[in-house]
């Protein structure tokens, strides 16, 4: 699971799935790096949520392992409705509930359930691949907290800036394991 780099975003707007919100310079750093990260299992599959900034990562990822990108609904950014444009002070505190914080806003039950389908899809369809999917911060989580059997109150303090990796096995027993995320410094690092 890799989150997209940091978006080129000078206004600092909620862009949720808002087109023309690309990868900035430090973005695509943030994501050569991450693709680093991956060169212990490198990725035979490619997944990308269609929204531009994950297709860009997606597609800086694809100049290294030569995969074509496959994009897919399911691993979309959340939907947050006319929150889109609007700061991010805007949004409701938790934003992110069981079943939706607000009438427009997407809750954790349906990120969960679309982000399992399409696990469940691409296990069948790659049963021994490695499979990289570039998603967004809130969907990656809400699968991340699922698999470990956590709450939604970690989700805020969850470590998932742009450009973190994190590596799930799913086996009889399921593993998550963080390959790249911030440290306490806010700096990058390679784990």
């Amino acid at each position: 699971m890799i989150r997209h780099g940091e978006v080129y975003n000078p206004q600092g707007i909620i862009y949720g799935r808002l087109p023309g919100f690309g990868l900035s310079e430090r973005g695509r750093g943030q994501i050569a790096a991450a693709a680093e990260s991956l060169h212990a299992a490198p990725p035979t599959v490619l997944y990308a949520s269609p929204m531009q900034r994950t297709q860009e990562s997606a597609a800086i990822l694809a100049e290294r392992w030569p995969l074509p990108i496959q994009t897919d609904e399911r691993i979309i950014e959340t939907s947050i409705g006319s929150f889109q444009g609007r700061r991010f002070e805007d949004l409701p505190k938790p934003y992110i509930t069981e079943e939706g914080a607000h009438p427009e806003l997407e809750g954790a039950a349906s990120m969960r359930a679309r982000f399992m389908d399409w696990v469940e899809d691409v296990q069948r369809r790659h049963p021994n691949g490695v499979i990289a999917a570039v998603s967004h911060r809130d969907p990656i989580i809400v699968a991340l907290l699922h698999w470990q059997q956590r709450s939604l109150d970690a989700l805020p303090d969850f470590a998932m800036d742009p450009g973190s990796v994190y590596e799930v096995t799913l086996c009889e027993r399921i593993s998550v394991r963080a390959l790249r995320t911030a440290d306490e410094n806010g700096s990058q690092a390679v784990l």
